[in-house]
C-alpha cells in the first residue's frame, strides 16, 4: 500500500470529509515509515497503529489546543513552585512523536536499511 493509499484509509476509518488533519496523517505515517525504513510500500497491518496515533493526536488537540504549553504536573502557591511533567507520560512529545509503545508496535515492520 502507498503512502497516498495509506492517508485515504485513514481517513476514512476515522470517518473524516475534509482535509483539516491531513498533513497530520502524513506526519504520522511519514515517522513510522522513517522508523521502519520503508520507504514506497507499507504493510497494510501498519494501518491500525496509524490510526491510533492520528486519533490520538486529534484528542490531545481538542483537548488542549494546537498551541504549544508546557505541561504542569503541580503548582504549590506558598513558595510559588510550579513543576513540570515528565516527559515518559502522555505528554505532548509522546502524542506527537513516536513514544516507546509505539515503536514497540512498530518493531516488527522495521526493515534493514537498503531494503524497504
Amino acid at each position: 500500500m502507498t503512502k497516498e493509499e495509506m492517508l485515504l484509509k485513514v481517513k476514512s476509518n476515522l470517518k473524516l470529509n475534509d482535509d483539516t488533519q491531513d498533513l497530520a496523517i502524513s506526519d504520522v505515517i511519514q515517522d513510522t515509515c522513517t522508523y521502519c525504513n520503508l520507504q514506497n510500500r507499507l504493510p497494510e497491518e501498519m494501518e491500525p497503529i496509524i490510526r491510533r496515533k492520528v486519533k490520538a493526536i486529534m484528542d490531545y488537540e481538542a483537548a488542549n489546543g494546537a498551541g504549544y504549553a508546557k505541561e504542569i504536573q503541580s503548582i504549590k502557591e506558598g513558595d510559588g513552585t510550579i513543576t513540570y511533567a515528565q516527559t515518559d507520560g502522555n505528554t505532548r512529545a509522546t502524542i506527537y512523536g513516536l513514544g516507546r509503545e509505539d515503536k514497540a508496535q512498530l518493531r516488527r515492520f522495521r526493515r534493514l536499511k537498503g531494503y524497504g
